[in-house]
Formats: C-alpha cells, structure tokens, sequence
C-alpha cells in the first residue's frame, strides 16, 4: 500500500461508511476495478488518508502526459460503467442498501480528484453523503386553500429561528475550539503532488515498462548550510549493461561516459563551484533502457565540508512524462564522504528506483559492498 493525500481529522461514523462502501466493491467485483476508489485510513493523529493498493508510480492527473491522461479518463469511464451495472443487478436482486450507497457514490465521483498509478485510475477524497429520510405528506384536502400560506409563513418563521440560532451560537462557538471539519468538504492539507519523494517508508517506485523512457535527467543539488568554504560535492554512477560489461562515470577519474552508445550516460562537465545554484547533473540514455541491467548513484564530499550535516544534498531524477522523483541524502554527521544515493534496476523492462542512502569511508568500499568488481588506482585528483 502507497499513501497519495493526507486530509482534514475524521470521524468513527464517517470511516465506517467509507469501509462499509468499498467493501460492497470489493465483494462484487474483481480488485483491478475495485481499486478505483482509494482506500480511507486514519492516521495517528486523526486525519483522513487516502491509500491505494495499486502498484507503481503514483501521480495527479494533471502531472501526466495529455496521452496518459486520455487513457486513464478511458480506463475511469470504463470502470465506473461497470460499477452503474452492477448497481442494476444488485437492484434486480432486491439488495436495495448496498445498490443505493453505490449509486450515491456514483453520482458524487464524476468529477472527483483522480491520480494515476502505474497507468490505472485511482480516485480520491470521495463521499457518501447522509441520506436523509423522506417526509411523507398526505394531500391536501379540497377546500384547504389557505394551506399552502400557512406552510409559506412557518418556513419563515422557521428560517428567522435558524437565523438567530446561527447568529448568537456562532458568537458562543467563536470562544470554543473549531470542530472537526468535513473530511469531504476540509482543503487538503497536502497539495497534489508533483514529485515523488522516496523515503525511509516509501524506498522505491516503479515506472512501468515502455519502449522508449527518452532521455533520463539527474540531477544533484546541495546547500552550502554552516560550512565556511565553498562545498563542492560530485555526482557520479557505476552502470551494468546487459551483456555483463560494467563502467562508470565519474568527473574525479575523468570518467565523462557516452550518451549514444554504451554505457548510454553521459556526466556534465564539473561545474559547481559553491555559487552554482544548478547543481551537477547526470544524463541517461532512457531509449537504451533495454541494453541496461543497473545503476547505481552516488555522490562523494570533493571539500568544503566534513559531513554531510546541513547540506540537504538530494537527487531529482526526472523520466518524460512522469513524476520527478526525489531521493534525499540523510545523515547524522559522522564522517563519511562517500554516498550511495539511489539505484535504478531493469526489472523486466520496467524501472525500479530504489532509496539506498548508506554512507561509506571511500569510493572503493562503496563499489564492493555492492558487488562492483572495480579496480581503484589511488591519487586522482581534479586538478
């Protein structure tokens, strides 16, 4: 299970009508469609959070590509058509409660917030409003034409009471703590998010299998934080093609790589000097994907600094058409210069990215402690 959004606090009642509402999905239809509707949890702290299932990387709509984002409209109408017949057979069946909380659903999810997750539909923040009871009234006898004014007058009356009671309690309430909001009508705290950032409960995501990912950006960016030099850390990766032959780049051993051809990376120039807001950055060739078997990122401290404390170093590593994703270097300051950021893996054509954030005294470590067999030559130096 992945979270998407965290919301406002939530009710015992209102958690159980979501539990209660998916279930009914989920006993008469298969997972793949019942995973339209993001599960509701609550967190510690008493808020809503909408979790799915589904398996991959998790985006808004509006963070997709406009071709992703007309097949996962299709794949929504697609689901919630067969969710509209299943309600006809639960009606036909005389199951009137669980068709009725359905259809409820229905209707109020036509233009809920929709994310993409692994290239299927999942909707959130949805709703089962309370259905109130209906009033029966007997008609009116002939005759009984002042009726009708008589209902007019005690609606206004009724409307000044409202009135004055929302008046004088709303100046009582004012003193109080605020209630609980409506999870359905509460902003969301969190804002759609744009990036997907791995963490220490959330260590990888898998972009699924395509033809071609296009060129794959990395990028490295740090701050200079209490240091008194200009820091200048250094991006680098070890590559493992497919056909078991293994390479690097790295700007300290004059490693700058090859886009077009193998290892299909490619490391920019060394730039950064300490005033180089852009950081340093990292090309791999996504359209070569399929002659890749692993990479493995990391950084090393070059100067300026004797830990990692207070740089908020961290790699964005951007795919076309998906989701930055953001894996962030944490350390408690210890005295390591050297580490392993992340790890991108062929997992049948799919990519696996992976949160390493391990720390070692020296590159050389580094490289057999994952089983790269590399020979080190001492003395390297930028200059």
């Amino acid at each position: 299970m992945q979270r998407l959004t965290r919301s406002a606090p939530i009710d015992d009642s209102t958690l159980s009508t979501y539990e209660e509402t998916v279930a009914i999905i989920h006993r008469h239809l298969p997972p793949s469609l019942a995973l339209l509707y993001a599960t509701a949890r609550r967190s510690t702290e008493g808020n809503l959070e909408w979790w799915t299932a589904r398996q991959g990387l998790a985006a808004p709509l509006s963070a997709l590509s406009e071709t992703e984002q007309i097949e996962i409209q299709r794949k929504r109408k697609q689901y919630q058509d067969t969710v509209t017949s299943l309600i006809e057979q639960l009606s036909a069946r005389g199951e009137t409660k669980p068709a009725q909380a359905l259809q409820t659903l229905l209707t109020h999810s036509q233009a809920l917030e929709c994310y993409g997750v692994g290239g299927e539909p999942v909707l959130l923040n949805w709703a089962i409003p309370a259905q109130e009871a209906p009033v029966m009234t007997a008609p009116a006898p002939k005759g009984r034409r002042l009726l009708p004014w008589l209902l007019l007058v005690l609606l206004l009356l009724l409307l000044l009471l409202a009135l004055a009671w929302w008046w004088f309690g709303g100046l009582h309430r004012s003193t109080q703590s605020p209630p609980l909001q409506n999870p359905t009508s509460a902003a969301v705290d969190d804002v759609s998010p744009k990036k997907t950032e791995l963490t220490q409960d959330n260590p990888s995501v898998n972009l699924a299998k395509r033809k071609d990912f296009g060129r794959i950006n990395v990028n490295l960016t740090w701050q200079q934080g209490q240091n008194k030099h200009p820091v200048d850390l250094d991006i680098a990766a070890f590559i493992r093609l497919k056909n078991g032959k293994n390479a690097g780049v790295e700007a300290l051993s004059k490693y700058f790589g090859d886009y077009d051809k193998a290892p299909f990376m490619l490391l920019q120039k060394d730039l950064r000097d300490g005033d180089n807001k852009d950081g340093e950055w990292l090309f791999i060739n996504g359209s070569q994907w399929q002659e890749i078997d692993e990479v493995l990122i990391y950084s090393f401290i070059y100067g300026g600094a004797n830990n990692w404390s207070g740089l908020d170093a961290n790699i964005t590593l951007s795919v076309p058409d998906q989701a930055p994703i953001i894996s962030s270097v944490v350390n408690e300051g210890q005295r390591n210069d050297v580490a392993a950021i992340a790890r991108l893996k062929n997992v049948d054509g799919d990519i696996k990215v992976e949160r390493l954030n391990s720390f070692f005294p020296d590159r050389e470590t580094l490289a057999k402690h994952y089983g790269w067999n590399f020979e080190w030559t001492p003395g390297a130096s930028k200059n």
